[in-house]
């Protein structure tokens, strides 16, 4: 039990630090700042479209193209968290610290959620301005802003790896995008795979798209979509503490 109370207490102490160094930095806001601006443009696109077009009042066309943007937005969150305490060298400072890696590297993750549930929750007031227009499902509404923060906690955990494994941000935000690509990909992947089912519905389940669009699209919870974007998180946050560890023992 106390050791649990020291890893929370170590976490708690490593996302304030973090948390609080992300606005102090200017790119964070203007990582903001993009993400209002394409965010506000969908939604008035979407209202154009309800008042000419008419329909039920949805953030369908809102959410979804927001998950591309996250290609994008989650490496320029994440590139600099591991890589400049590496080509500053004051990781080395942190592995004299009673701190275990794991718990570096969940701060840290958490420190870049935490930014981005920012965000998210300030594009809220269009669901706001969606259910005083109209009669939209609120279901489809909840399960849209879960599948989004659920898959960009899966990126920033692959954005927090590829900010391991090397000093240079620049390559950091590269290898990040890189991976994301490959996941937003995959279905494509399964489609030009023929006669082998077995590879098919591999490359279907690896797909970001399948299992966002059943949270955002269907409002369908499944377990599987669920438990698809957590083991991204804890899948790509082993991957960063392994790397962190082989650091560690080469310093």
């Amino acid at each position: 039990m106390a050791t649990v109370t020291h890893s929370l207490r170590t976490m708690w102490v490593i996302f304030k630090q973090e948390f609080s160094l992300f606005f102090v930095s200017p790119i964070v806001y203007l990582i903001g700042a993009v993400w209002l601006f394409f965010a506000g443009g969908f939604f008035a696109l979407t209202l154009t479209g309800l008042s000419q077009f008419g329909g039920e009042p949805t953030l369908i066309p809102v959410l979804s193209p927001l998950v591309f943007l996250m290609i994008f937005i989650a490496p320029a969150l994440t590139m600099r968290l591991v890589s400049e305490e590496v080509r500053a060298g004051t990781h080395e400072l942190l592995f004299t610290a009673p701190v275990r890696d794991w718990e570096i590297i969940v701060g840290k993750w958490l420190a870049a959620w935490g930014v981005f549930t920012v965000f998210m929750l300030l594009t809220g007031v269009y669901a706001v301005i969606m259910i005083m227009r109209g009669n939209p499902e609120i279901s489809l509404i909840l399960t849209g802003y879960l599948g989004l923060w659920l898959m960009a906690g899966s990126a920033l955990a692959i954005g927090v790896f590829s900010s391991a494994l090397t000093q240079y941000q620049l390559v950091s935000f590269m290898v990040a995008m890189g991976v994301m690509l490959t996941l937003w990909l995959a279905e494509l992947g399964s489609n030009l795979i023929a006669g082998s089912q077995f590879f098919t519905d591999f490359f279907s389940e690896l797909s970001y798209i399948k299992h966002y669009q059943n949270l955002v699209q269907r409002a369908v919870i499944e377990p599987l979509d669920i438990t698809y974007f957590v083991l991204l998180i804890v899948l790509f946050l082993f991957l960063a503490t392994q790397v962190l560890s082989t650091r560690r023992w080469s310093a």
